[in-house]
């Protein structure tokens, strides 16, 4: 099982993690790797509120990174929370989110490559042909004449990522 110190050696993988619990999140990770942990035990090592470290963990959980197994303190009535991590569908959620990117660009490279496109030099805006001769090749925004757009470069730069991506995509 991936408890976290490979997902962590790996920079795509911390990257993801940073977006959804931040730094912080990062230490409950740490903290976690190899073991499991109560949210309480969590938020004293890491010095963070308790309602941060739980805050954190149920974030993991709801990526299923993370589970935890509830028990009742039968004097006191009051429930724990043991906590331990899975990162293993890390990967998985990182292919998931290339491939949805790998078919929006893909989309956007069918749409750069049928279509001829007009742009204006005052604020940068790009209208494909059928928009331009509507408007007269005046610029939907500004008024300003617009000229011919070159997008060989757009397509050159959408075919080296889409390239990329299935590249990363078949290497999990």
């Amino acid at each position: 099982m991936n408890n976290g110190k490979s997902v962590l050696s790996d920079k795509e993988a911390k990257q993801f993690l940073q977006e959804i619990i931040g730094e912080e999140g990062l230490e409950i990770v740490r903290a976690l790797i190899d073991r499991e942990a109560t949210d309480d035990e969590l938020a004293e090592e890491t010095g963070l509120k308790l309602n941060m470290a739980r805050k954190i963990l149920y974030k993991l959980y709801d990526y299923r990174l993370a589970s935890y197994v509830r028990t009742k303190d039968k004097d006191i009535g009051w429930y724990t929370y043991t906590w331990k991590l899975d990162l293993t569908r890390i990967f998985e959620i990182l292919t998931v989110r290339k491939r949805r990117i790998l078919e929006e660009l893909t989309k956007k490279l069918e749409f750069e490559t049928t279509h001829v496109f007009f742009s204006c030099k005052k604020d940068n805006s790009k209208v494909p042909f059928d928009i331009a001769s509507e408007t007269n090749f005046k610029c939907p925004q500004c008024d300003a004449i617009m000229d011919y757009a070159d997008n060989r470069g757009t397509v050159a730069s959408l075919e080296e990522e889409i390239t990329r991506l299935r590249k990363e995509i078949k290497s999990y």
